[in-house]
């Protein structure tokens, strides 16, 4: 005490004996530290070992949380993990609100929302440009051949809400839109309920098809057709109800659904063009509402096996009308596997990238090889950022 106190010297000891007697309350402070984490941050396992085989450089944005509750968008080079450029935004909502999917434009404007909140363009600064706040935009952003932004989003004007009637019992439930938002204004252009698209189709059935009867559809991803080909026109959308497991292609411009696709997924996320007569699905496999604290059923004895479920990516072909997997035996080796959220892109044909969102592992995997698998890692030690619809940059 009498070092820390001032009164005695003890030469070149002074400051690692300083260090010793102060490394309680050091201590004190960090486990507190951890414990008021918000869930924007994972913990490392301390078994973890990074892959990098990258031959060459793939350019990520990415979202995380910094020191002081503000949140930071930042284009990384995976290869060499160095940040080209960030951008410092403020968090006006709760701890635990993430910023979503951003875009980034040729002149390093940023496209970009808080989860739930509005969608708002800054410049390459910071400074704020407009603001679409009639709607609250979640999940993913896509840009589409006009360069007009789509997003999924819930409606403010009628707080969300859509219902129906079983046996003279009224139910109410959260709608789900697809809205078009201009890139140079932020005006609204477009906007269509999804529980609407299925009334006016003969398929309100699949409202009730969810376990979850608050948010039975829970759209997650409009991809808007950039091209016209045999299978689907320019300014065509493709649209993932998570909760019912179905992908809708719908016709804005006409008002028409073209098509349903009811398939090999399930909980699914992110649906992306592959080629000009596929697409990709990122397969969650896992149904809505699974406790996994209910998974075993130690009393009971084993039954017959069917099958050990991880995620994966499906694809559907226009032209053969059939479903294919990719990389199965690679999820299944390393285990990846996320319960919500989650996605592929893929950099080339041989080369894809992964988003196992839960467990916040980013991997990138070419013929058939891990040869990226790291985190986010964040300023507080033994734990990493939680990814938030991470976006590879095309070069």
């Amino acid at each position: 005490m009498e070092i820390s106190k001032n009164t005695r010297s003890f030469g070149f000891l002074d400051e690692p004996v300083k260090w010793m007697t102060s490394f309680p309350n050091l201590f004190k402070q960090s486990v507190k530290e951890v414990q008021t984490l918000p869930g924007t941050f994972i913990e490392t396992a301390k078994a973890f070992n990074k892959i990098n085989k990258l031959d060459t450089s793939i350019l990520v944005l990415t979202t995380f949380s910094d020191k002081n509750n503000t949140r930071t968008i930042a284009l990384v080079d995976l290869k060499t993990d160095e940040t080209l450029h960030s951008w410092n935004i403020e968090n006006p909502y709760t701890t635990t609100d993430r910023i979503f999917n951003p875009y980034l434009l040729p002149n390093k404007d940023l496209l970009y929302s808080f989860e739930g909140k509005g969608l708002l363009r800054i410049d390459s600064t910071g400074n704020e440009i407009w603001k679409q706040d009639e709607i609250e935009a979640h999940h993913s952003l896509n840009v589409d051949a006009d360069t007009n932004i789509w997003v999924c989003s819930f409606d403010k004007s009628n707080l969300n809400i859509g219902g129906y009637t079983v046996d003279g019992h009224e139910r109410t439930f959260k709608d789900n839109f697809i809205s078009k938002v201009d890139i140079h204004s932020g005006k609204l252009l477009f906007h269509k309920s999804m529980g609407e698209l299925l009334f006016e189709n003969n398929l309100s059935n699949y409202i009730m098809k969810s376990m979850n009867m608050d948010d039975p559809l829970h759209m997650n991803d409009v991809q808007p057709a950039l091209e016209t080909t045999e299978f689907y026109q320019k300014g065509d959308v493709f649209i993932s109800l998570k909760n019912p497991s179905i992908i809708l292609h719908y016709r804005p411009m006409t008002n028409e659904l073209i098509n349903l696709l009811e398939g090999p997924f399930i909980s699914q996320h992110d649906v992306d063009f592959y080629g000009d007569h596929s697409i990709v699905i990122f397969n969650n496999n896992v149904y809505e509402g699974l406790s996994f604290d209910r998974l075993e059923s130690p009393e009971v004895a084993p039954g017959k096996e069917y099958g050990a479920f991880t995620s994966n990516i499906v694809v559907y072909n226009f032209e053969t009308k059939s479903y294919s997997v990719i990389g199965d035996s690679i999820f299944r080796a390393n285990q990846i596997f996320t319960y919500s959220e989650g996605l592929v892109e893929f950099i080339r044909p041989d080369m894809y990238f992964v988003e196992e969102q839960n467990s916040g592992k980013l991997w990138v995997i070419k013929d058939d090889e891990v040869v990226y698998k790291n985190v986010l890692k964040s300023q507080h030690l033994g734990y990493h950022h939680l990814p938030n619809w991470t976006r590879i940059i095309k070069q």
